[in-house]
């Protein structure tokens, strides 16, 4: 998987009749259902083996400009967040799509029950990345909506999330952590799938010696 990390760009360029004018074209609609979505997806989709992870994290600067420079809405994040499977993309857009640009307590709500539906229904390309953005975020309501949401992770995914969460030692991702471990402890299976990505993530995630 493609680990990949590129400083923020936030000047805005013009952009033709592309799939970035499709994404850009959703950050002027309002919230709504996800089905409303699906044409861009569709062609995201399309596009995604003829572009390179690089093409596609150009298409995701040019969308945060958009957003920062109040040419889109927020929800223009949708489609890379859902489209992607690159672990990066993903991981941005998620975050930024949740933590960054909804303004009021009710948007940010209304944006983290959507990013935690992504995952409990399978719709994004990548619910490891989308899990680690949103546990990244640090808010113990979002990690307590994420609690219920860690049984369904594949190996793959725990490894995504947790190798993101050993590099964030907030005091809220440790909890997390700890709680996990206790859980899959209790289950009385040591070799269960997990147990031991999750341990060296709590391990790497503690506060560093003085």
């Amino acid at each position: 998987m493609d680990r990949y990390s590129a400083a923020p760009r936030f000047v805005a360029e013009p952009i033709h009749d592309s799939i970035e004018s499709a994404i850009a074209a959703v950050g002027h609609r309002s919230r709504g259902a996800l089905a409303a979505l699906m044409p861009v997806l569709v062609r995201y989709w399309h596009e995604l083996p003829g572009h390179s992870p690089v093409e596609r994290r150009r298409w995701l600067e040019a969308t945060r400009a958009r957003v920062h420079a109040g040419e889109a809405t927020a929800r223009a994040l949708v489609p890379h967040a859902l489209g992607d499977h690159d672990e990066e993309i993903v991981f941005t857009a998620t975050a930024e799509y949740v933590g960054t640009h909804p303004v009021s307590i009710e948007r940010r709500k209304a944006a983290v029950d959507e990013a935690t539906d992504w995952i409990r229904r399978g719709l994004a390309l990548n619910r490891g990345a989308v899990f680690a953005a949103l546990l990244s975020i640090g808010d113990v309501a979002i990690d307590d909506a994420l609690g219920g949401l860690r049984l369904i992770l594949t190996p793959e995914e725990i490894e995504v999330v947790c190798r993101r969460a050993a590099v964030d030692r907030s005091r809220a991702t440790r909890a997390f952590l700890a709680e996990w471990l206790e859980l899959l402890d209790a289950a009385g299976q040591p070799e269960v799938a997990g147990r031991a990505l999750v341990a060296e993530a709590l391990l790497r995630a503690a506060p560093a010696s003085p």
